[in-house]
C-alpha cells in the first residue's frame, strides 16, 4: 500500500524540519522522512550553535540573504517555542597589523553590504570583554548582535510545531528508489512506498545521491569534517562573547565559544574527507583544538575536558548554496548547506515555501495554527521542577546528576507526541548524560528507564 502526498520532505535535520514547519502553515499534505531512527541525528547534530548575523557569509550570495533572514525570524520567533537565545556578541580578533588589514577591510565591505552593527574596537575594549585572552590582540570587530543557541532542541521544536500542525513524520525510511510516473513521484522505502506530487530533497550529505536517483546531478558532494573539544563547566567564566579569528578565504578558523548549558566549545577543524561516514575524532584534530587553545586562551587548559565529538558538513565542488528548483518536475533540492544551516533554518524555509507553493503546487494558508514549546535545556532555564513541577515526585529525583536531569524530564521526553528513538537521541531532548561523567554514573539506570517508559508507550 503507498500514501499519496501533496509534498515530500527527504530528511529531517534542522532545515528538513524547518521546511516541515514552514510547510504546516498551509492546507496541504506534508509528509516528513527520514532515514535515521530520529530527527537531526546527521549533520545536524555536530556544530558551534552560533547564530550568526550573515556578516562573515559572502555578500550578495543567496546564502548572505537566507542567513540574515533566519537570524531575524529566529530571534523573533524561537523563545516563544521554548528555545533559548543568548546574544552574548562575538569578537573577531586580529593579532598582527597584516590581519588589522584583513580585519579593516573585511569591515567597510561588511559595512557597505548593509550589515552595521559590527563596531571596529582596539585592545583596550577587547581585554575588558575577555580578560584571559593572551596579550597581543591589537583589534577586533565587535558583533554584539550574534549569540548561541541549543542546537538539539531547535530541529526538535520545529519537528514538533510541524506534527501539531498535520505534517506527517515518519523516520528509519530511507529513500532507495525514487521514480516519476502517472503525474507524480515513487519514492521507494523499507517501509513501504510515499507517493508525492513534490519532493523536497534536504538529504544532506545523502542529497547527491538521492538527487541522482531521481536523474540529476547538479553537484558532487565533497564533505569537510570538523571536530571539537568541550569543555567542563568550570571553564565558563573564561569566556563570555563569541571568539573568532580573522578568517581565511576558504575556511573561518577555529572558534571558541560558550555554550547555553554551561560549557565552553573549541572548534572546528575543516578537513575534507572521502567518506561522509567518517565521524572519528583523531588525534591530530584534538592537538589542532588544544593548540588554538593554547594561543587564544590559554587557561582554558587548565580546565578538564567533558567531550569531544566532529560534525561532518555537506559541502560540495562550489562555496555555495544549492538550492536548485525544477517546477516542471516537482522537484527541489536544497543541498550544500554548511556551517550556516542552523542560522539559516527559517530563512530557508521561508525561501523554499515561497518556491514550492508558488510554483510548484496551490495550498491555502492556514488562518489558524497551533503553537508548541519545548523545555529549555539551557543552563538555569525554567526547569519543570522549579516551574510548579515541585509536586510531581519525578521531578525531585535526580537520574543525571552532572547536569540535574530528573526522571520527571526524561518521562516527558519520551511522551512527546515525537518521542526519541534512542538513546542518544533521548540524551539530545534532554541533556541526561552529557555531562562531566558522560553517563558513567547514570548509564545503566537511564538506559533501564528508557526501556521500560518505551515500552510502556502507546504505539
Amino acid at each position: 500500500m503507498s500514501d499519496r502526498f501533496d509534498i515530500a520532505i527527504v530528511g529531517a535535520g534542522v532545515v528538513g524540519c524547518a521546511i516541515a514547519r514552514e510547510l504546516s502553515r498551509y492546507a496541504l499534505r506534508t509528509v516528513l522522512i527520514e532515514a535515521r531512527s530520529d530527527l537531526g541525528d546527521g549533520v545536524s547534530k555536530g556544530n558551534s550553535a552560533v547564530l550568526s548575523t550573515g556578516a562573515d557569509t559572502p555578500f550578495g550570495t543567496l546564502e548572505c540573504r537566507l542567513v540574515a533572514r533566519g537570524h531575524q525570524r529566529y530571534l523573533a520567533e524561537a523563545p516563544a517555542m521554548g528555545l533559548p537565545v543568548m546574544p552574548i556578541g562575538s569578537l573577531t580578533v586580529a593579532w598582527n597589523e597584516t590581519e588589522r588589514e584583513r580585519l579593516e577591510a573585511m569591515h567597510k565591505e561588511t559595512v557597505a553590504a548593509g550589515f552595521h552593527s559590527g563596531q571596529l574596537v582596539g585592545a583596550d575594549e577587547i581585554y575588558r570583554r575577555v580578560p584571559h585572552l593572551s596579550p597581543g590582540a591589537v583589534s577586533a570587530i565587535w558583533e554584539p548582535e550574534e549569540g548561541i543557541v541549543d542546537p538539539f532542541s531547535t530541529p526538535y521544536a520545529y519537528a514538533l510545531d510541524a506534527v501539531t500542525n498535520g505534517v506527517e513524520f515518519r523516520s528509519t525510511c530511507p529513500v532507495e528508489r525514487a521514480e516519476r510516473r502517472d503525474g507524480a513521484w515513487h519514492l521507494h522505502t523499507p517501509k513501504g512506498e510515499v507517493v508525492a506530487d513534490t519532493v523536497i530533497n534536504c538529504g544532506g550529505l545523502a542529497g547527491a545521491r538521492i538527487d541522482a536517483m531521481a536523474g540529476y546531478t547538479d553537484f558532487v558532494m565533497r564533505p569537510r569534517r570538523g571536530q571539537f573539544i568541550v569543555f567542563d563547566k568550570s571553564a565558563r567564566p573564561l569566556l563570555d562573547v563569541v571568539l573568532k579569528p580573522v578568517p581565511a578565504p576558504t575556511y573561518r578558523g577555529i572558534l571558541m565559544t560558550p555554550t547555553v548549558f554551561g560549557n565552553i566549545l573549541v572548534g572546528p577543524t575543516s578537513e575534507e574527507i572521502e567518506d561522509p561516514d567518517d565521524w572519528r575524532v583523531t588525534r591530530e584534530g584534538l592537538d589542532t583544538l588544544v593548540a588554538a587553545a593554547r594561543k587564544m586562551l590559554p587557561r582554558l587548559l587548565e580546565h578538564e575536558v567533558t567531550a569531544t565529538y566532529c560534525g561532518i558538513r555537506p559541502g560540495t565542488e562550489r562555496p555555495e548554496y544549492r538550492i536548485i528548483p525544477r517546477p516542471s518536475d516537482r522537484w527541489l533540492t536544497v543541498g550544500g548547506i554548511r556551517s550556516t544551516g542552523l542560522s539559516a533554518s527559517l530563512g530557508i524555509a521561508e525561501h523554499v515555501a515561497g518556491i514550492v507553493v508558488g510554483e510548484m503546487t496551490k495550498g491555502e494558508r492556514k488562518l489558524e495554527t497551533t503553537a508548541v514549546r519545548v523545555p529549555s535545556l539551557a543552563a538555569g532555564g525554567d526547569r519543570p521542577w522549579l516551574n510548579g513541577g515541585a509536586d510531581d515526585a519525578a521531578y525531585r529525583e535526580i537520574i543525571c546528576h552532572c547536569e540535574g536531569i530528573t526522571v520527571g524530564e526524561v518521562r516527558d521526553a519520551l511522551a512527546s507526541p515525537l518521542p526519541p528513538q534512542s538513546l542518544k537521541a533521548l540524551k539530545r531532548r534532554t541533556r541526561v548524560m552529557f555531562g562531566r561523567c558522560q553517563g558513567f554514573f547514570c548509564g545503566a539506570r537511564v538506559q533501564a528507564l528508557f526501556d521500560r517508559l518505551s515500552k510502556e508507550r502507546p504505539q
